[in-house]
């Protein structure tokens, strides 16, 4: 492709919509780690998408979720 930047295989992208629900975070924890430079996004045809290859795993967990108040 000419001009591309970067490439990346196609089937290791996913909406962060569904990388959220795989991480058990919100979408807009996503948005936040992304905004602070934690976490870097490809967009093709103005839908965000996250490379499942370069980050398995989000960088830093939010210890929030799962726990309950006593």
């Amino acid at each position: 492709m000419k001009g591309a930047k970067n490439t990346v295989d196609l089937n290791n992208l996913r909406t962060i919509k569904n990388y959220a629900a795989g991480e058990g975070v919100t979408a807009q924890y996503i948005y936040k780690l992304i905004k602070e430079g934690r976490m870097s996004d490809f967009q093709i045809d103005g839908v965000q998408f996250i490379d499942v290859k370069q980050f398995p795993t989000i960088p830093v967990a939010n210890t929030r979720i799962g726990r309950r108040r006593g």
